[in-house]
């Protein structure tokens, strides 16, 4: 941690809306493929991106219960806390309602501070999934917890300068998202060649 505090005094806790939330635990019961809200989960956020479907789907009963204080808005950043996905995270893109899980936590980025999409990438980072490696605790059951997670530092960069840094990533995904979509059209060619020719 000396590396970055050695440069800056700015830590999460300063650019929060809010308090870092641990999410709300759900009973089977709980689950309504008629409901209108989502659970999101560790498996939700696996793929470091939401990805939501019908079985995650709760009870309007449930929703309503948790709403108040373990809900999920646009740009919030979701993080699993505890086992083997700890450190991994998510950021709320497209306006849906949602209760997130239990071994969760919720991180609302005040944005006049700081960008919350910015701070996405950061917590990526193999720097900040260090941090998370030797702060955790527990032997068996491991968890980062808010208190913790708080005083984690983060670079000091304008707002400006962090919507570049943004653009430039996610100029640099977008590229890489069009090289995996020729080389799975060349695996298609591939294999209708190679099918072509057992036929014959």
């Amino acid at each position: 941690m000396n590396e970055l505090t050695a440069n800056t005094d700015k830590k999460l806790k300063h650019i929060l809306a809010e308090p870092i939330v641990l999410g709300a635990s759900i009973s089977p019961a709980e689950f309504d493929e008629s409901g209108n809200a989502y659970y999101v989960s560790m498996a939700t956020i696996k793929t470091l991106e939401i990805e939501l479907d019908d079985t995650q789907l709760v009870s309007d009963r449930y929703f309503k219960k948790k709403k108040d204080d373990k809900s999920v808005q646009m740009y919030d950043i979701i993080i699993a806390r505890s086992g083997v996905a700890i450190g991994k995270s998510a950021i709320i893109k497209d306006d849906f309602e949602g209760i997130f899980a239990d071994f969760t936590m919720r991180i609302r980025i005040d944005n006049t501070k700081y960008n919350p999409i910015f701070t996405y990438y950061y917590i990526r980072t193999k720097y900040f999934q260090y941090l998370i490696e030797v702060y955790k605790k527990g032997l068996q059951n491991q968890n980062i917890f808010p208190i913790v997670l708080k005083e984690f530092p983060i670079p000091d960069i304008a707002l400006s300068e962090q919507a570049k840094i943004v653009a430039k990533i996610q100029n640099t995904l977008a590229k890489q998202d069009n090289i995996k979509e020729e080389i799975e059209h060349l695996r298609n060619q591939i294999d209708e060649t190679i099918l072509h020719i057992i036929r014959e």
